[in-house]
């Protein structure tokens, strides 16, 4: 019995191969449109997989926690703990392992490799001395931190990236246990991380690390709040458990005296590392992975509105193999057979379309999503593109196989086989199919409006500073140095920068718009008591002359100058928020405020900047003289009409002349961090748009096909009209009148379900209502247009039909 059932699967499988071969024009077709199809849903998923359905690369990912106060406004230093907090809550819980850290304020290129070759720039993170261990990370080469090391008065060493090692480094072999100089200071490589582990694409998207070094929580005591924590939790405790002991241990630690002038945040709420790294993207690659479901949806309909075209030609052949005793269960099975290897074929096209679609992905540094750079064709991958392939296979062979199946066997034998294969019911079921092609893709394009809308506000909002023209680089330069002599070095280096010719304006700042910042305690006009926690913590910015110029923002008062130095009167500028909400109706510029137990004068009051992300609210922003305050760091921001490549050779020759240990570091447009904070959101709306646009073509090959068969059936017909006296712009008013009635149906059923599906994603817009008129009525002119483009060629060539030819028909 299974040798009988073998052998005819043979028999089809050689039959079809036979069949497809004839009819050459349709098997492309039906592969190309497969491969597009299964392409473009096999890459969604292995993206989707990544980010969302995939566990952590890690050992045991499910006890993995992210330990974090509630969500605030104010930046990085409401997200992170002090030293004392992280040793304090460490040593008190009972529901992890251990809890690691690392120091949340590093800031790109932060290190400086030289001695081998022009200084160059490396980006480096401070993490406690259990992390690896914590994360359960096992070095390629050498070891892993010490307790030793991460001792006060330690000798410096260093862990590095396999990427850094081979990129900079040459791979050297023998590179464990030598010696290196990083920001001047010889420091012991003690070992290479594996390639696989990659602490931007889960911690910090975007992010290429270099190097890491052991963070000494000592010298850091008294900085803040500048730890983040990840615990992993012990076998068998759940999440619940480790959430209600944070409960009880934090509150013991906010009343802690054991560091009493130590600055903290003591609440701590774990959830799940794989949450927090994934779990804000849930909703976005949901509805990116239910686009991709509609494309196959629409590529099935298509498909089967080509089979059952195709029926027209083969009604003879169906009805002579029935008459030779082929039941109707063997000739679904070849039918079926032949949407197998059609599907199969796709899947094949697809598999290299989604390749070439998650590699490229996979090297987009420019796109801030989490484990981005993981994503990969893995096994799971290509079990998912056989379960897709068979189901497609399955969802457009079934329908025309058994109408196929089905036929008039005596009409077809008798040579009536285009009149009995194009039957009205025919029709009705390619109608009915093109209908709801046309509805889905009413709802990818309201799903691909609504987002593009989104976006277009999300560009239109008012960042309070101008990032075209402007460009920075990350200075190296003395941060010991006293405050007079960081005024000479400041002063002298915009001196120079500032000669430079194409060069408009120039300024420092430690930290830049939409990156990483910090937050304060906030200021208090003088003289009035506020209750704890009454005013928001602000984010702090230390700027120097030229740099609100520099990054094009709006002042109202002066800038700082140079005479704002460490004897002036302090300083102090707030953004419109916070001037507005200490002097409610009143002018803050000249006021004084009191910050960190000193008073400072307001000279000016700036507008309100995002300086976290484009789509919140601005929150309270305060500005410090770079002489009057410490930097963290220093970022050269200048202004120019010259392309920053241009300017690059330049500046980096005019600051090596200062300081010769200045590494190459990149230049970088303020521009591409605005696109960069903005990436996830483009990132989903251009697939989005994608697929719209895809569906939209599928969807007007579908009208296509199906006007253009009904014209065909009806040749008889319309010559009889015309020979009856039917003008050509009469029967083509009749074939487009037929194509518009198809269209606005599917554009009806469409736009219901647009509503549903836009309340569904209504979280995921901005500035944008689901109900957005000019999305809906842009859909329905787009269709509608579409549509009858697609109905035009039909209606031309019936509207040519010479009548007696077409009486001449039989």
């Amino acid at each position: 019995m299974e040798l009988i059932a073998l052998d005819s699967l043979l028999q089809d499988l050689r039959y079809t191969l036979r069949t497809l071969r004839r009819d050459r024009v349709f098997s492309l077709v039906a592969v190309l449109i497969l491969g597009l199809g299964i392409g473009a849903n096999v890459a969604v998923f292995s993206v989707v997989n990544t980010i969302l359905l995939r566990p952590l690369p890690f050992p045991n990912p499910e006890q993995l926690a992210w330990i974090a106060p509630p969500e605030t406004k104010c930046g990085f230093s409401c997200e992170t703990y002090s030293a004392d907090a992280y040793e304090e809550f460490r040593a008190e819980n009972h529901s992890f392992q251990d809890v690691a850290g690392y120091f949340a304020f590093s800031t790109s290129d932060n290190y400086r490799l030289t001695g081998r070759g022009e200084p160059w720039p490396a980006t480096g993170i401070s993490v406690t001395g259990n992390f690896f261990q914590v994360l359960g990370i096992q070095p390629l080469m050498g070891r892993l931190f010490t307790v030793e090391e991460t001792q006060k008065n330690s000798r410096p060493v260093v862990l590095l990236t396999s990427f850094f090692w081979k990129r900079r480094l040459a791979g050297d072999p023998g590179i464990v246990g030598s010696v290196i100089d990083l920001n001047g200071q010889p420091t012991t490589v003690v070992g290479v991380l594996p390639e696989s582990f990659d602490f931007g694409a889960v911690f910090s998207p975007g992010t290429k690390v270099d190097l890491y070094t052991p963070a000494n929580l000592d010298e850091m005591r008294m900085w803040g709040n500048i730890l983040t924590m990840v615990g992993r939790m012990k076998p068998g405790v759940t999440l619940a458990q480790a959430h209600a002991d944070a409960a009880i241990v934090a509150p013991q630690l906010y009343f802690n005296l054991k560091y009493p002038e130590s600055k903290g945040r003591y609440q701590a709420i774990p959830t799940l590392l794989k949450e927090h790294v994934s779990g804000k993207l849930r909703r976005s690659l949901i509805m990116l992975w239910c686009a991709v479901g509609m494309i196959l949806l629409i590529v099935c309909v298509n498909l089967s509105n080509l089979l059952l075209a195709r029926a027209v030609t083969r009604s003879k052949e169906i009805a002579v193999r029935s008459a030779l005793g082929a039941g109707r269960i063997r000739l679904i099975a070849q039918l079926l057979t032949e949407s197998f290897v059609l599907s199969a074929a796709g899947a094949i096209l697809g598999l290299g379309l989604a390749y070439g679609i998650t590699s490229f992905l996979a090297h987009q540094g420019s796109i801030a999503l989490p484990l981005l750079s993981s994503v990969t064709i893995d096994g799971t991958a290509l079990a998912w593109t056989l379960l897709v392939a068979v189901s497609v296979a399955i969802l457009f062979g079934v329908v025309p196989g058994i109408h196929m199946a089905s036929g008039n066997l005596h009409e077809s034998l008798k040579g009536g086989g285009q009149q009995s294969s194009g039957s009205t019911k025919h029709e009705r079921i390619r109608a009915a199919l093109v209908i709801s092609e046309v509805a889905l893709a009413s709802v990818l394009l309201v799903s691909a409006g609504l987002l593009l809308r989104s976006f277009l506000c999300v560009l239109d909002v008012d960042l309070g500073f101008q990032p075209s023209m402007a460009a920075a680089v990350k200075l190296d330069y003395d941060e010991n140095a006293n405050a007079d002599k960081r005024s000479e070095i400041f002063q002298q280096i915009l001196r120079r920068v500032q000669a430079i010719p194409g060069i408009e304006a120039a300024g420092m700042v430690d930290y830049l718009p939409l990156g990483q910042n910090r937050a304060w305690g906030p200021p208090e006009v003088k003289g009035k008591t506020y209750r704890r926690g009454e005013l928001p913590s602000p984010l702090v910015y230390v700027v120097t002359p030229g740099y609100l110029r520099a990054i094009g923002m709006r002042v109202r008062g002066r800038d700082f100058t140079w005479d704002d130095g460490p004897t002036a009167e302090k300083a102090i500028m707030l953004n419109e928020t916070a001037a507005r909400a200490l002097w409610p109706g009143e002018d803050a510029v000249g006021r004084i405020a009191a910050m960190n137990g000193k008073d400072h004068r307001v000279v000016g009051v700036i507008a309100d900047v995002h300086q976290s992300n484009v789509e919140g609210e601005p929150g309270w922003q305060v500005y410090f003289p770079a002489v009057q305050e410490n930097p963290a760091g220093a970022e050269l921001v200048i202004r120019s009409k010259l392309p920053p490549a241009t300017l690059a050779a330049m500046v980096l020759r005019t600051l090596r002349e200062l300081n010769p240990n200045q590494p190459a570091a990149e230049f970088q447009p303020i521009q591409r961090i605005v696109d960069r904070a903005v990436s996830p959101r483009r990132f989903f709306m251009l697939l989005v748009a994608f697929f719209a646009a895809l569906g939209l073509t599928l969807a007007a090959l579908g009208v296509y096909g199906v006007i253009s068969y009904s014209v065909t059936r009806r040749t008889q017909e319309i010559g009889i009209r015309m020979a009856l006296g039917a003008t050509h712009g009469r029967v083509q008013l009749d074939v487009l009148r037929r194509t518009l009635s198809l269209a606005l149906i599917g554009i009806f059923a469409g736009t219901i379900a647009s509503v549903l599906v836009a309340r569904g994603i209504a979280s995921l817009l901005f500035g944008t209502q689901p109900t957005d008129t000019p999305t809906y009525g842009g859909m329905i002119l787009l269709l509608g247009v579409v549509a009858l483009l697609a109905g035009y060629l039909p209606a031309r060539r019936a509207s040519r039909i010479q009548p007696m030819i077409a009486l001449r028909t039989n």
